[in-house]
């Protein structure tokens, strides 16, 4: 498992966006911890973009920071990505790059009805994905930003955040 971590780091890593460039970052810049982790990529280190350098570092410390939960969640989630299909990794890019474009109180609004979501017991969470696809297949939700949610995330806001208020069915006025 220790020889297959500094793949799955630099796997996981290239996948997180970033911007920040480590100007002139060279491999003897990095702490000997973090050359640890980044070994496999010691041959092609000079010739990788300051960007990707940048996010690596970056990312090699954010791992070191990690708690073995941390570190546990994050390598589920690796082998996750893995395993979708190109198109479906491009969704969710998108669907983050989206994300990232809203304005902060709407975003944390979405953390919040997110955040309400997961604390339902499985079985609830299920119901409410069927539901959510029988509405879509019927045409009574759109793909992105219905009506019928965003009124919903307002329910949640009044009822205070981490709240599990009842919300109606797709198709049920309030």
């Amino acid at each position: 498992m220790m020889r297959a971590l500094p793949i799955l780091l630099m796997l996981l890593l290239s996948t997180w966006a970033g911007a920040a460039l480590a100007e002139g970052l060279s491999w003897d810049d990095l702490a000997p911890e973090e050359r640890q982790l980044l070994g496999l990529t010691r041959e092609q280190w000079a010739a990788l973009p300051e960007e990707r350098r940048a996010r690596l570092h970056r990312g090699a410390q954010r791992w070191q920071k990690m708690t073995p939960e941390q570190r546990q969640r994050a390598r589920r989630n690796l082998k996750r990505w893995k395993r979708l299909t190109p198109e479906q990794r491009h969704r969710i890019r998108e669907r983050y790059r989206r994300f990232r474009q809203l304005p902060p109180e709407r975003r944390a609004r979405l953390r919040r009805l997110r955040q309400w979501y997961r604390s339902l017991p499985p079985e609830r969470r299920r119901q409410i994905r069927q539901q959510w696809r029988k509405a879509r297949a019927q045409g009574v939700l759109r793909q992105r930003d219905s009506e019928r949610w965003k009124s919903r995330e307002r329910v949640h806001d009044r009822a205070g955040q981490g709240a599990a208020r009842p919300h109606p069915r797709p198709g049920q006025g309030r």
